[in-house]
């Protein structure tokens, strides 16, 4: 005959149980509130003035290559350079990717060891801060930018570069970002082959055109009325 489990044991075995589970649950719980870097998408109003923006640097691209077909050197520079123009005011719209883009500027501001030229900056950081919403993603930015002036004010471990770059990806869209820094880079390096009079033909183009229009569709899929 099976031997039965005495309800004192069975309760105790119970308890025991859930003391080791349900904090295990709450800590996992917790982990996946954590916001992850790369996913502060626009929202619909801002994606839709994003959406006017590539269109008309696609414009002007396509025109620079129209010109290219015709060998007319000026022209492909000056529709280029307009696509360049309007390809970075994309980047910076919204409150997000204006303050990455500053946090960036505070990093490329380091010209030397000393770190007093990169401490002028952190004030103008908090105050663009103060413009973002109050929520998870704000607030990882900040703690991030915050280790970073303990680094180079106080001397804490750490690298404060590091964390500036962070602070940063936590305000962009990687979906986003990645095809528009892609863009940028083959618009930049066309245009340096056209200034250094380099040959330059049709499908030189391409890169420049998909990561536009892969681009142009994220937005355009995400922000459907």
């Amino acid at each position: 005959m099976q031997k039965l489990t005495r309800p004192g044991k069975l309760h105790f075995y119970i308890l025991f149980t859930l003391m080791v589970c349900v904090p295990t649950l709450s800590v996992a719980k917790t982990d996946a509130t954590q916001p992850s870097p790369g996913h502060n998408c626009p929202e619909t109003n801002i994606l839709l003035i994003m959406a006017e923006d590539l269109s008309t640097s696609l414009t002007f691209v396509m025109q620079s290559r129209a010109a290219q077909a015709r060998d007319n050197r000026a022209a492909m520079l000056s529709q280029l350079n307009a696509a360049g123009v309007v390809l970075k005011q994309a980047t910076s719209r919204g409150a997000g990717a204006r303050t990455a883009l500053l946090i960036n500027s505070t990093i490329l501001s380091r010209t030397n060891e000393s770190n007093d030229q990169l401490l002028t900056w952190f004030p103008l950081l908090h105050s663009a801060l103060l413009t973002l919403p109050d929520d998870e993603i704000t607030n990882s930015a900040d703690e991030a930018i915050g280790r970073a002036e303990g680094i180079l004010r106080d001397g804490e471990r750490g690298n404060a570069l590091d964390e500036l770059k962070k602070a940063s990806h936590f305000l962009v869209c990687d979906d986003l970002s990645f095809p528009l820094e892609a863009a940028i880079k083959e618009q930049t390096q066309l245009l340096s082959r056209i200034l250094q009079r380099k040959p330059v033909v049709t499908k030189d183009y391409d890169k420049l055109i998909d990561s536009l229009r892969t681009a142009l569709s994220y937005i355009l899929n995400h922000s459907k009325i």
